[in-house]
């Protein structure tokens, strides 16, 4: 509505600045004996410029309609992606659900053992450190085995993904294409 409301704006603007072009250059219509107005040369170019004026307005409307509606059709395309890559996400997390967990139940079961001696057993502190490192070397190796499961649910995110991508670019060329 508005978009249209400032088209007409400006068509009417220009159509009351080229007729008032027309009057400022005592150009003022000449009548026959029939009492039919006859069109001069000031005129005909008034006219060429008014219909000039019109056609390219309605490019511009054509060119800000197309627009338009890319704009929304990428905005659909993008909730869609957004909702697939939530989709995506939650196959990927129920993928290495159950990797996860024994991997997390392995070692909580070795690093519970280790903290138990450590606690448990009075040694000198040479002894105990030896200890704490072999805890932290294990829980080091862990959250490696954790990242490399985050790699792997990312890796297969980023395959969905680029797949879905390519499709909706695609979508939305054949989209822009059938456009006038």
């Amino acid at each position: 509505m508005g978009r249209n409301l400032l088209i007409i704006l400006v068509l009417g603007t220009f159509f009351v600045s080229a007729c008032g072009n027309v009057q400022k250059n005592g150009d003022a219509p000449v009548h026959n004996e029939q009492g039919k107005i006859v069109i001069n040369e000031a005129n005909t170019q008034t006219l060429a410029k008014l219909q000039e004026l019109k056609e390219l307005s309605e490019a511009n409307y054509r060119i800000a309609d197309a627009n338009t509606q890319m704009v929304e059709w990428r905005g659909r395309e993008v909730a869609l992606l957004k909702k697939y890559r939530l989709q995506v996400e939650q196959e990927a997390e129920e993928q290495i659900a159950l990797q996860k967990q024994q991997l997390e139940e392995e070692y909580q079961l070795k690093l519970f053992n280790l903290r138990m001696r450590l606690e448990s057993l009075k040694m000198r502190s040479k002894e105990r450190t030896l200890w704490e490192d072999q805890i932290e070397d294990l829980r080091l190796e862990r959250e490696a085995r954790l990242a490399l499961l985050q790699k792997k649910k990312q890796a297969y995110i980023d395959e969905k993904m680029k797949a879905y991508k390519i499709g909706m670019q695609q979508r939305l060329d054949a989209k822009a294409s059938s456009l006038p």
